[in-house]
């Protein structure tokens, strides 16, 4: 893609998804939310039209759902659809890591430690929300070294819709130690090549995940 072709401007539509996936994804926009086209049209300065149709798009991708009575809000997972998205991530991201853990070199083991060492760094001052941040980047720099085609159109899309910074499970000294020891555990099985160790501590960090957001 050329400069001139960057430098073209959004649709209306697509600035409204834009910002409002950006919304939903810093815990601006929260499960279960309410959306007031009227209000977003208003606030976006933009008319209903590209807002109706971004919530379309956005419906289409899981993020958002209709009720009779509420219209749209944002999309609220049940119990049971927690626990069919960590299912999902476990086979999937096991499989990423153990890829990772056979093709990773020296050089890119080097980033995801230091990745690892600033989100333990950060536990002593930043938010639960940055720490959220900082854990989902360095989880899709591990998978990216498995598959980065696979990570960025079936994994990202699943981090990015449902697990809100807001909603983030750093948020507790105990959590934050064993979420840290669980990647210490998965980046020594990278650094030694070891595929299979490294499915088996990425399955058990999203066992663990998946307790305490259940919980």
């Amino acid at each position: 893609m050329d400069a001139t072709q960057q430098e073209q401007p959004l649709s209306k539509t697509a600035y409204v998804v834009q910002r409002l996936r950006r919304e939903m994804e810093t815990g601006e926009m929260t499960p279960g939310q309410q959306i007031r086209q009227a209000e977003i049209a208003e606030r976006y300065g933009v008319s209903p039209t590209p807002v109706r149709e971004a919530l379309r798009l956005l419906e289409a991708d899981g993020l958002i759902q209709y009720t009779p009575h509420r219209g749209a809000t944002v999309t609220e997972l049940s119990p049971q659809d927690l626990n069919d998205l960590y299912f999902t991530r476990s086979l999937v991201e096991a499989h990423l890591a153990e890829l990772a853990g056979e093709r990773a070199t020296p050089d890119q083991l080097v980033e995801i430690r230091r990745l690892h060492d600033e989100l333990a760094a950060a536990t002593e001052t930043e938010s639960s929300a940055t720490l959220s941040v900082m854990n989902r980047e360095f989880h899709l720099a591990v998978l990216r070294l498995g598959s980065p085609l696979v990570t960025q159109h079936v994994v990202t899309p699943l981090w990015l819709g449902f697990h809100p910074p807001s909603q983030s499970l750093w948020r507790s000294a105990e959590g934050n130690k064993l979420f840290l020891k669980e990647h210490e555990a998965l980046i020594e099985a990278l650094e030694a090549g070891d595929g299979e160790a490294a499915g088996k501590a990425m399955t058990k960090h999203l066992e663990s995940a998946m307790r305490l957001r259940s919980s």
